[in-house]
């Protein structure tokens, strides 16, 4: 259909309307809705632009861009190509009404000696924003919604009939009826009053920010339902029976969804065989089915620190699919022969069923590691076990950082809250070697898994993370060398290797968080795709995701492929299919991949500054993470608390900015503050709603080199 399209469209060389092109492919009108729905489709991809009076035209015709719109607080936005390739700088005056998210097409209107482009948006393809959260302010007779999402750049106006029923103050879920134009604002109407703040308001309001569905639809439940909790013989034909291995989970203290379980041997012949097995949630889960939509609809868990947002109901997320210790549960094994070289020399992926011994923690499973009496005594059985697993997760790491993987370990916050939803305390998360011990056996079982799709040539589900931007790399590498850092001369594409020298060379030194700042800043952002280009930042050639399906629809669709493949199910007639249908479950599993992510962010920043607005007035350590001509951005060491410290409040000199050093230099001390400096800041203000804290700083910590 595409191809008949995209020829109607050459040969006529015009917008066409719908009834147009159906006329010129001879579909008779009440064969037409086909044609009507895959032009919509073809616009929300870029592939086409649908023009005012229901044209639709081929974007490079019109010279013009189709992507989406990434906007900014400050008002500006750029355009991400959906074809790849660089950005679109638009700047607020040209934005036409569009929000953060929206499918646009824009027009370039100058292009640089550089490259950089800035453009003006001329259409808006879809919408990404249906509705707002926000704060309600009325002034006498109207009134209007405060976006807490401070992308949004409009208030939304409300309707007379939503003036009556809440009050100034309110915080709403505002459904938008009209969207805004270059003269006018949207207007909405309220479909949810949550009142007013409060402590346990503010992750429901981020909840509703990012669109989260939370209660399951009533037919999903009842699907659940029906799903048995119990593992029957029935169930067990074609499996392999695993039920008296020494199977074990490892997870968080906190965990109720076990989506892994590990078991190994150690062989006369001095290699490792090695069992990683995965929870068969597609056993349970079913295409097209109820559960399934709702699934995908989510594509992931959402974790919060008072909640978990779940992909599956809880019956199968905590229950059936949740390989808790003492009961059969229905696994996906790949079962691998690891050598003393950490190298993958035989493997198999099979159906199974398996009765886990024990329900460790990461921390019950380091003490037992480091030798701990109580520890060993509490689960003497997996004492052996442990061992064998703690020396080949050394082999497996080994192998990975001599191959050029990166590892910043940059360290997480964790937020404790009490009954309220008021954080208590924050602190660094501890990454121990039992958290490493499973890290690795994942990463190798996904990699495992992923060549398996690809060698066979089969459609798949891959997780990839592209190279660096050649600029941004560029512009890091001369700062480093600025350092002091030795840094080899790049011919062809970077390589991992590289940048994990350059890591060498800073560790333990004042330098190490600056560089791992930068670094870090540098790469792109990982992604679903059904074509294998590999991860850059693990220096894998081949890597997927295996091994969560009860919490990420990528894991559970990839569990589909693979039982497809190992059946014989894929042939000549559906494999072009596959392709294609995969195009849209990678793009819709990773844009809600990100979604998961940055609302994760807000509410932990949120509760850092709700943390910290208790604490004005005291002194911290901080590391400076970033510069810029107004001052310098910073983090707190102990509790992660970001922040700002205003040219204004570095006092006895005045301070220039120098970008490409990425430091501010005083004119009179010479004195230099620079990403990665260590210093003591006083807290002095913070700004909760706008998510905002104020430091000044007290002293430049010297550190010795």
């Amino acid at each position: 259909m595409e191809e008949k399209i995209f020829e109607a469209l050459h040969k006529l060389n015009k917008p066409l309307k719908a009834r147009e092109i159906a006329k010129f492919l001879g579909i008779p009108p009440e064969e037409r809705e086909a044609l009507r729905e895959k032009l919509k489709e073809m616009a929300r991809n870029g592939k086409l632009v649908k023009l005012k009076g229901a044209k639709y035209a081929l974007p490079e015709k019109l010279n013009l861009i189709v992507g989406k719109l990434c906007a900014y607080k400050e008002g500006f936005g750029f355009v991400d190509p959906l074809e790849g390739g660089k950005g679109v700088f638009v700047a607020g005056r040209n934005m036409a009404g569009a929000m953060n998210g929206d499918i646009v097409a824009v027009q370039v209107t100058k292009e640089g000696k550089d490259g950089k482009r800035e453009g003006k948006i001329v259409s808006i393809i879809d919408r990404a924003v249906k509705k707002v959260v926000g704060r309600v302010e009325k002034y006498k007779k109207h009134c209007f919604v405060v976006p807490e999402d401070r992308r949004i750049r409009y208030d939304v106006i409300l309707t007379s009939e939503d003036f009556k029923n809440v009050e100034d103050g309110d915080y709403v879920v505002a459904e938008i009826i009209s969207y805004p134009s270059e003269t006018r604002g949207p207007v909405g109407r309220v479909v949810e009053n949550l009142g007013k703040s409060g402590s346990k308001l503010d992750i429901e309001l981020i909840i509703r920010k990012y669109d989260l569905p939370v209660e399951f639809p009533s037919e999903v439940l009842e699907e659940a339902e029906k799903v048995p909790q119990e593992v029957s013989e029935s169930d067990l034909k074609g499996r392999v029976d695993l039920r008296e291995q020494l199977t074990f989970t490892i997870d968080g203290e906190t965990a109720k969804d076990f989506d892994d379980a590990v078991a190994i041997k150690k062989l006369p012949n001095g290699n490792y065989k090695l069992f990683v097995h995965i929870a068969d949630v597609s056993n349970y889960v079913k295409p097209g089915s109820a559960l399934d939509k709702e699934a995908y609809n989510r594509g992931t868990s959402v974790y919060f620190p008072d909640r978990c947002i779940p992909m599956l109901p809880e019956r199968l997320s905590n229950g059936i699919c949740s390989l808790n210790p003492d009961v059969d549960r229905l696994t996906f094994t790949c079962e691998m022969e690891i050598n003393k070289h950490g190298i993958v020399i035989d493997y198999k992926i099979y159906e199974s069923v398996i009765h886990s011994k024990a329900r460790l923690t990461y921390d019950i499973a380091q003490r037992i590691i480091d030798g701990d009496e109580e520890a060993v005594k509490q689960f003497p059985h997996v004492v052996e076990s442990l061992r064998h697993m703690y020396e080949l997760a050394q082999i497996l790491h080994r192998k990975r950082y001599k191959r050029g993987s990166i590892d910043f370990d940059l360290p997480e916050p964790v937020v404790v809250l009490n009954a309220e939803g008021e954080p208590v305390d924050i602190y660094k998360a501890e990454r121990l070697w039992s958290h490493r011990l499973i890290e690795e056996f994942m990463i190798v079982a996904n990699e495992t898994v992923a060549e398996f799709m690809f060698w066979a040539d089969y459609p798949s589900v891959y997780r990839i993370h592209e190279s660096p931007d050649r600029e941004k790399l560029a512009e890091f590498l001369n700062f480093v060398k600025s350092l002091g850092i030795k840094v080899p001369n790049i011919k062809n594409d970077i390589q991992p290797k590289l940048l994990q020298k350059i890591l060498e060379q800073v560790t333990g030194k004042p330098e190490e968080k600056l560089v791992n700042y930068l670094m870090l800043r540098t790469m792109a952002r990982a992604k679903y795709s059904p074509d294998n280009i590999g991860h850059f930042g693990l220096a894998s050639t081949c890597y997927t995701h295996f091994t969560s399906p009860i919490r990420r629809y990528a894991d559970l669709q990839l569990h589909r492929l693979i039982k497809m493949a190992l059946k014989g199910k894929f042939n000549s007639e559906n494999i072009p299919f596959w392709e294609e249908e995969l195009e849209k479950i990678c793009k819709h599993i990773t844009e809600r991949s990100i979604n998961a992510d940055e609302a994760e962010r807000d509410v932990i920043q949120l509760k850092q500054l709700q943390y910290a607005a208790g604490r004005i007035g005291e002194v911290f350590e901080a590391i400076v993470t970033g510069v810029s001509e107004q001052g310098l951005f910073v983090e707190t060491v102990d509790e992660l608390i970001p922040g700002f410290v205003h040219v204004s409040a570095l006092k006895n000199d005045y301070y220039i900015c120098i970008p490409k050093q990425y430091c501010l230099l005083g004119e009179r001390t010479k004195t230099l503050f620079r990403i990665g400096d260590r210093v003591l800041v006083r807290l002095v203000a913070v700004d909760v709603e706008n998510r905002k804290a104020e430091f000044e700083v007290v002293k430049k910590l010297q550190l010795s080199r």
